[in-house]
């Protein structure tokens, strides 16, 4: 018999069997991610965009919708609001440096083999799963003028002229809130850092000992740049949360003395809450947002082109 005979028909006829259609990936995937979706859209992007709606409606509850730039005018003219986005950044700065600065540094040291590493990694991430309430409160009685831990251990050293109100005086306030802050998220920031550490190339530092390189030239031209894109990342995460800093100025301050620590999430919080001015509110939230936004855009594209140098 000759193999023409035993060829099936659609080789003969010179055609290949067409394979069955197979729907795309990111179809197949869909009921699977669709309740997380759903989920995050009514819980994030859903008050987002209610919001939004908010900021061009009335400034308060109650009267009727019309569409306007009313609040947005108004929040131009608010200085209240600006001097309180200028202590955001004057928050941000000082709090990104600490932040940042601090968790390299301890997780350079937390990076070594030595004897309880583990809970010496533990202990500084601890005040990272404590509430903003709790340690708000327990800082505030810390720092209060008359009784607190931190001025009676001076006193007790005879550094009576250290002891200050801490809380009260407007020059000392908002760098109080800072040093909590970086107390607070520091032990965050260096468990990222640790993960950069041990992701590095060990041959690369090994080639660089060989070559005669000592400790600090190691760690000016191959630690830091290969851990550029976990210092950017800790740079934005603590960037964010500068600009939507609440519960512990709330908590410990409730914006003063003296407006010295307004933020602008206090100020969205007093129009809303204890002025009901919800549409103003919600402009300013939404001009918040937008801030926010830029600035992550600049810092990741910046990050970019550190990274391709």
């Amino acid at each position: 018999m000759s193999r023409s005979t035993q060829s099936p028909a659609w080789a003969r006829a010179g055609a290949l069997p067409r394979a069955p259609r197979r729907l795309p990936d990111a179809v197949m995937a869909l009921p699977w991610i669709m309740p997380g979706l759903l989920l995050f859209f009514v819980f994030v992007h859903l008050p987002m965009l209610i919001q939004v709606v908010m900021s061009f409606g009335p400034d308060q509850l109650g009267k009727p919708f019309v569409a306007t730039l009313k609040n947005y005018s108004d929040l131009v003219a608010d200085r209240k609001f600006w001097f309180a986005l200028g202590h955001n950044l004057h928050y941000a700065v000082a709090s990104v440096i600490g932040k940042v600065v601090l968790s390299f540094a301890l997780a350079l040291a937390l990076n070594g083999a030595f004897f309880g590493r583990t809970f010496f990694r533990a202990v500084f991430f601890l005040p990272v799963v404590i509430s903003f309430v709790a340690i708000g409160t327990v800082w505030g009685f810390m720092l209060q003028y008359q009784y607190g831990a931190i001025n009676v251990g001076l006193r007790s050293l005879g550094l009576e002229g250290l002891a200050a109100d801490w809380l009260g005086d407007p020059r000392f306030a908002m760098w109080s809130i800072i040093f909590v802050d970086i107390w607070k998220w520091t032990g965050f920031h260096v468990i990222i850092y640790l993960a950069g550490l041990q992701a590095l190339p060990g041959d690369v530092e090994e080639a660089a000992v060989v070559d005669g390189a000592n400790a600090w030239q190691r760690f000016v031209y191959i630690t830091v740049p290969l851990m550029k894109r976990y210092t950017i990342t800790n740079t934005i995460i603590a960037t964010l949360g500068a600009f939507s800093v609440f519960d512990l100025v709330f908590v410990m301050t409730k914006g003063g003395p003296f407006n010295a620590t307004q933020v602008a999430m206090t100020q969205v919080y007093l129009n809303a809450f204890q002025f009901q001015r919800f549409g103003y509110a919600s402009a300013q939230a939404t001009i918040l947002l937008l801030i926010m936004a830029v600035v992550s855009v600049v810092l990741l594209r910046l990050g970019q082109r550190a990274e391709q140098r």
